[in-house]
C-alpha cells in the first residue's frame, strides 16, 4: 500500500479525499489522506461522443500556466455521486416546474445507486432544502411532488434575502427570485467536504432578481466545491422582455461553462431528453488529484487548463480554484 506525504492542509476551497480508492497508475487498492486539487472533467471526441478508458498519462493539467504532476484519476465507478436539483420557483415557471416533475423522479431512479444520494432545494422569494441529502429515491420522489411556486414545502436553507423578523431586506431586490443564493448555500453547505463526483442541477430562466449574492459568488463557490454545475433553460411565459430573457441566458451559459458543466436549453415537452444527457454526462466523468503549490506565494486565484493527449478531443473541466492566504 503507497502512502502519500501530508503537503498542504489549509485551503477551505480544495477537497480532502479519503477513502480506499483505485489508481490507475497501481492496481492496488490505496489509501489518499493529502490534500488534494480535485478537477471533474468530462472528455468529447468531434462527434460529441465520450471518450472512455482514459489513463493518468493520458492527461495534462497547467495550473497558471505551469504544468502539475498529476497523481490520482478517478472514474465513475470509483467514485459516489452527489446530486442537487435547483429549482426556480418564480410564477413564470409554474408550467416548466409540472413539465418536469416526471422527467426528474425518473433522472434520480436512473442516476442514483447504493452509495449515491442527493438533495432538492427552491429558490423564490427565498431559499428552502426541500430534501436534505439522502439515498432514499422514495424521499427524493416526494420531495420533487412538493415543489410549488408558493415553496410551502421545505425550510430556510443558506442567506435570507430578509431580516430575522421578515422586514428587512437584505438585497436592493429582496423578494424576487433568489436563484444566485440558492446555487451558492448549495454548493457552500451540501458539496463542500463531500468527496466523490458532485453536480448542480439548475432548472431556472437565469433571471436572479433577489439574492444577497452575485453569479461570481456562485460560480466561485461551485469552484472551490469541485461542482460540476448543469443548466436548464427554461422560459415557462413569453414575456415581451428579450433583454432581460437574453441575459439569463447568458448568466446560466457562464455557470455552466465556469465550473465544467453544460448548458442546455429545455425543449419543451422533451425533459426527459436533457436528463437523460446529463446523467450520460456524470457516468463518463473523470476526476483528476493534485498537490497544490505551497508558499505564500500560492495564496489567490488559480487558472486552470486541462487537456487529454490526444487529437480531435474537447475537455470541460472547472476553470479556477482558489488559494487562500496563510492564517
Amino acid at each position: 500500500m503507497a502512502r502519500m506525504t501530508p503537503a498542504w492542509t489549509r485551503s477551505a476551497a480544495l477537497l480532502c479525499l479519503a477513502g480506499l480508492v483505485r489508481s490507475q497508475t497501481d492496481p492496488a487498492q490505496i489509501r489518499v489522506d493529502v490534500s488534494l486539487v480535485t478537477v471533474a472533467s468530462t472528455v468529447f471526441d468531434r462527434d460529441g461522443a465520450f471518450v472512455p478508458g482514459l489513463k493518468l498519462k493520458d492527461f495534462r493539467v497547467s495550473d497558471n500556466g505551469a504544468p502539475r504532476e498529476l497523481q490520482y484519476l478517478w472514474a465513475e465507478q470509483d467514485l459516489p455521486l452527489t446530486v442537487g436539483l435547483v429549482v426556480d420557483v418564480s410564477g413564470s415557471q409554474r408550467r416548466v416546474i409540472e413539465e418536469h416533475r416526471a422527467a426528474v423522479e425518473q433522472f434520480f431512479r436512473q442516476v442514483l445507486g447504493p452509495k449515491d444520494q442527493a438533495f432538492l432545494v427552491t429558490a423564490g422569494m427565498d431559499v428552502k432544502l426541500v430534501t436534505d441529502l439522502t439515498g432514499s429515491i422514495d424521499d427524493l420522489e416526494k420531495g420533487v411532488r412538493k415543489i410549488d411556486i408558493r415553496q410551502r414545502a421545505g425550510k430556510p436553507f443558506g442567506d435570507s434575502c430578509v431580516g430575522p423578523k421578515g422586514d428587512r431586506p437584505l438585497a436592493p431586490l429582496c423578494g424576487g427570485t433568489a436563484l444566485w443564493n440558492a446555487v451558492y448555500a448549495s454548493a457552500k453547505l451540501k458539496m463542500k467536504g463531500i468527496s466523490g463526483r458532485k453536480a448542480l442541477i439548475v432548472l431556472s430562466d437565469g433571471m436572479d432578481t433577489g439574492s444577497k449574492h452575485k453569479l461570481g459568488d456562485a460560480i466561485e463557490m461551485a469552484q472551490s466545491a469541485d461542482t460540476l454545475v448543469y443548466t436548464i433553460r427554461s422560459v415557462g411565459v413569453p414575456m415581451l422582455v428579450p433583454i432581460p430573457l437574453l441575459r439569463g441566458k447568458q448568466q446560466l451559459g457562464k455557470l455552466a461553462d465556469e465550473t465544467g458543466g453544460r448548458a442546455f436549453t429545455d425543449p419543451k415537452g422533451n425533459a426527459s431528453e436533457v436528463y437523460a444527457e446529463i446523467e450520460k454526462e456524470l457516468r463518463s466523468v473523470y476526476v483528476l488529484g493534485f498537490a497544490p503549490p505551497e508558499g505564500e506565494k500560492a495564496a489567490g486565484r488559480h487558472k486552470l487548463d486541462v487537456k487529454v493527449e490526444r487529437k480531435g478531443v474537447t475537455v470541460r473541466a472547472r476553470r479556477e480554484y482558489v488559494v487562500p492566504p496563510a492564517p
